[in-house]
C-alpha cells in the first residue's frame, strides 16, 4: 500500500518567460534559471554583490561559496532569473519543504537595477508559480532593518509570524 506521502508529487511545472519594461525603460525577461548555461552569469552577479546588501549573511561573499551556494539552490529547488540585455541582475529560488508542502524563498536584485520594479516583479511570479505547483505556503527570513523588503513582502501578503532578531515571514497560498 502507497503511503499518502509517497505520492506527493516531486518535480517543478514549466514556467513561461515574461518580459516588461522596468521603470528606467529597460526590457526586463524573467524566465527560468538553467543551471548549465546560467551559473557563471549568476555566479558573477553575486561576485558583484554590494556587502551592503547582504541579508542574514546571504548571499555569500566569496566565489567558492557563491558557487556552493547557488548550486545547492540548483539541485534542491526552482529559480527565476531577471535578464536585462542577457545580464543576469535578479535571482528569486524556491527551495522545497521535505514534504513539499511549503516553499522557502529568497530574493536578490542587484544593488545597480533596485528600486526598478524587477524584485516585485519576481516575487509577483514566482508567488504564482508556487501557487500553481501546488504548494501551501512561501516562507521566508530578513532582517527586521530590512525595511524596502519589508515594504514589498507586506504589500504582497506576506505576514510577520517571528518578530525576533530577524523577521520570518508566511506567504499563504491556499
Amino acid at each position: 500500500m502507497m503511503s499518502a506521502e509517497s505520492t506527493v508529487k516531486r518535480e517543478f511545472p514549466e514556467f513561461e518567460p515574461v518580459t516588461f519594461t522596468d521603470r528606467k525603460g529597460d526590457r526586463v525577461v524573467i524566465r527560468k534559471y538553467e543551471h548549465e548555461k546560467d551559473r557563471e552569469k549568476l555566479v558573477h552577479m553575486y561576485e558583484t554583490f554590494s556587502p551592503d546588501n547582504r541579508c542574514l549573511g546571504l548571499p555569500p561573499s566569496t566565489r567558492i561559496a557563491i558557487e556552493h551556494w547557488v548550486d545547492y539552490l540548483a539541485e534542491r529547488g526552482f529559480a527565476l532569473v531577471a535578464e536585462i540585455d542577457g545580464r543576469i541582475v535578479g535571482h528569486c529560488s524556491i527551495v522545497p519543504t521535505e514534504d513539499w508542502k511549503r516553499v522557502d524563498l529568497s530574493i536578490f536584485v542587484h544593488q545597480d537595477f533596485q528600486d526598478r520594479g524587477i524584485g516585485q516583479a519576481l516575487l509577483r511570479h514566482m508567488i504564482e508559480y508556487a501557487r500553481k505547483a501546488g504548494f501551501e505556503g512561501i516562507m521566508l527570513v530578513t532582517e527586521r532593518s530590512n525595511e524596502r523588503a519589508l515594504h514589498v513582502y507586506r504589500k504582497l501578503g506576506f505576514i510577520v509570524v517571528n518578530p525576533e532578531y530577524e523577521y520570518d515571514l508566511y506567504l499563504p497560498l491556499k
